[in-house]
């Protein structure tokens, strides 16, 4: 008795046009069987939706797995093309079944035949037509997609959240206002769990973690799609849109008991990595029963690397977050003021810079026309150019529009008087607020506090009553 296989394949796109599916694939290997006394089924593989050019194919895997285990005498398959569409992995994978002596048998076309040098020949040349016809396919499909993308029409009948389609085009639906208060949730927590949370509980929606921060990453939603920046109606702002980008690999832990106000932001100024925020329980002196006077928790941040098991950091120094949010509102408007001083220092610089550059250009230029004025011989040309090229690439030309709008966020955030509502802010107001306009803060194994500030802020408006934070 022959141990058979039965292999199967399907894409979605031959399913729909010629109704070759699982289904009649698997009946009619069967039959096939049946008619064969010597014959019977071990097993079968089936590979839903996976293109015939992939050689990762899950069922696939297993199928040869199966065969080097020696459990597998004939593999048979409906058409050539289920088997492969690429002749190098055709010719790999026909090396293992040679070495096992398996043999595969496409039973609506018999004329394939692997046991003779002509039949293998034949198969061969086979399967460079069928590569070449489904890379022509592919590339039939890529030109096709590209001209749908350009006129702003769906590719795929999958839609992001808060859209629907109609005559082939994206636009909002019901669910769009959902989607916004998706990103304003997230914008103002930077938890994606939080956000899953929040949208079971107020929308009665369920979504994964995973599916939600894609969904964040999605540049739809601003109306962007791959090379066209107008694909569709665009339902998150691009302002509330680039804050989202920034916090996402700040993302915090939802925790229902402790939030802390600086997670994601503090980093460790030894080994660089980020700081993790925690509950620190106090004890007091031991009373003369042996007991000891317990202190409410407090919140902590500490360089976890330090109190791993590797310990492979230096920085054993803890901060409680009272202290750490003190400190700010002490140092934050001084912090603010020496930035601004440096902005001023490095535009300086760059204008500084710009007009050496022009000047080494224009020695440049000198040089040329004495060289080609045959005032200076080619030996001592190619030396000086040289040295005045070495010297302009040592200038770093940033443009200054950058450092102007920087600079001038700042002195906005600094004079708005922004700091006196600190007080009665929420929690969650105060998390926000301070990422309003911080990238990241340092400390160092001596508690020595760095901040740095992003590159734009965000001002703080009064909506209802309620603080919040846009561009």
């Amino acid at each position: 008795m022959k141990r058979v296989a039965l292999y199967i394949r399907v894409s979605s796109d031959e399913q729909a046009k010629f109704g070759d599916s699982i289904r009649e694939q698997q009946e009619t290997l069967t039959e096939y069987v049946e008619r064969h006394d010597d014959m019977k089924i071990v097993s079968t593989y089936i590979d839903d939706g996976i293109s015939g050019q992939k050689l990762n194919r899950d069922e696939f895997a297993q199928l040869i797995t199966d065969v080097q285990g020696d459990q597998i005498d004939l593999i048979i398959f409906t058409k050539l093309d289920r088997w492969f569409r690429s002749l190098k992995h055709y010719l790999n994978t026909q090396d293992i079944l040679e070495a096992h002596n398996v043999y595969w048998f496409a039973v609506s076309q018999p004329y394939y035949d692997t046991r003779t040098a002509q039949g293998r020949a034949f198969i061969a040349q086979s399967m460079t037509w069928a590569e070449l016809e489904a890379q022509q396919t592919s590339e039939r499909t890529i030109a096709i997609n590209i001209s749908k993308v350009k006129n702003g029409e769906v590719i795929t009948g999958s839609t992001p959240f808060g859209y629907s389609i109609k005559d082939k085009h994206l636009f909002p639906d019901d669910n769009a206002p959902i989607a916004l208060a998706i990103f304003e949730y997230f914008d103002q927590t930077s938890s994606i769990a939080g956000t899953a949370k929040y949208l079971k509980e107020t929308f009665g929606i369920s979504r994964t973690r995973p599916g939600i921060r894609n969904m964040l990453k999605n540049r739809m939603y601003i109306g962007k799609y791959r090379q066209n920046n107008n694909y569709c109606p665009a339902i998150i702002p691009e302002a509330l849109f680039a804050s989202v980008q920034r916090k996402l690999p700040l993302n915090v832990k939802s925790n229902n008991k402790n939030d802390y106000i600086f997670q994601g932001l503090m980093m460790c100024g030894c080994c660089g990595r980020k700081m993790s925020a925690g509950q620190a329980t106090r004890y007091g002196r031991p009373r003369k029963d042996g007991t000891k006077k317990h202190y409410p928790s407090v919140s902590v941040y500490k360089c976890r690397y330090h109190i791993s098991d590797k310990r492979d950091c230096p920085n054993k120094k803890t901060i409680k977050e009272t202290v750490l949010e003190e400190y700010l509102l002490d140092h934050i408007k001084e912090m603010i003021q020496f930035e601004i001083v440096a902005i001023e220092n490095k535009k300086k610089q760059v204008i500084d810079t710009k007009a050496r550059r022009r000047k080494i250009e224009e020695k440049l230029d000198r040089l040329k026309a004495a060289y080609l004025d045959d005032v200076i011989g080619l030996d001592e040309y190619k030396k000086d150019r040289q040295e005045l090229q070495e010297t302009l690439a040592t200038f770093k030309n940033k443009p200054s529009a950058d450092i102007s709008n920087k600079k001038s966020d700042l002195e906005e955030l600094l004079y708005s008087g922004l700091f006196d509502h600190y007080p009665v802010l929420t929690k969650l107001e105060k998390k926000e607020f301070w990422r309003s306009f911080i990238d990241s803060i340092t400390m160092d194994g001596e508690r020595n506090i760095t901040v740095k500030f992003l590159e734009s802020t965000y001002v703080l408006t009064d909506t209802d009553g309620r603080a919040s934070f846009r561009r």
